[in-house]
């Protein structure tokens, strides 16, 4: 798998200051994470959104990466991630809690289902899709209380494809 390159209009390839940080890497950085909120079945475009963004920025500082997913990381996903990253890249799979993903118990669950098909009908983009309202649910109120993230003071988001 190779990183994509991306090209201004002189077709140079730009991004970050390739030239700068190869003759002055960063001697102090933030005690970050990159997290990654996937599926096993993404796993295609997981691996190649990690191969990207190692070459266009991580390469250059190495932040370790945390995967989380509502049901466990299967093998064949941790094994292309892992191959993917240079050894000395730490990376970490989590299981998101039970109660922080899906519908809290006060939620009339016909009721949301009935306004996803409205939002559907109406053409909101992911308007039906209940799996994406769990996302922004976990994303707006959960992800940083996850027990993997709280040794890190910024955690960035990583969306796959990048």
């Amino acid at each position: 798998m190779q990183p994509l390159t991306y090209y201004n209009n002189n077709n140079e390839p730009v991004c970050l200051p390739e030239n700068y940080l190869q003759k002055q890497r960063p001697v102090k950085k933030a005690k970050a994470a990159m997290v990654i909120l996937t599926r096993n079945s993404e796993k295609d475009a997981v691996t190649e959104t990690v191969v990207n963004f190692e070459d266009k920025f991580n390469k250059n500082f190495k932040y370790p990466y945390v995967f989380l997913n509502n049901e466990s990381f299967d093998e064949p996903f941790k094994n292309a991630i892992r191959a993917v990253l240079s050894p000395e890249t730490e990376v970490k799979f989590g299981l998101i809690p039970q109660e922080h993903w899906g519908y809290p118990a006060w939620v009339n669950k016909q009721k949301a289902e009935k306004a996803r098909q409205e939002m559907d009908r109406n053409g909101v983009y992911f308007g039906g899709l209940g799996s994406y309202h769990h996302i922004c649910r976990y994303y707006s109120g959960f992800f940083y209380r996850h027990p993997l993230l709280d040794e890190y003071s910024v955690r960035t988001r990583v969306y796959d494809p990048l």
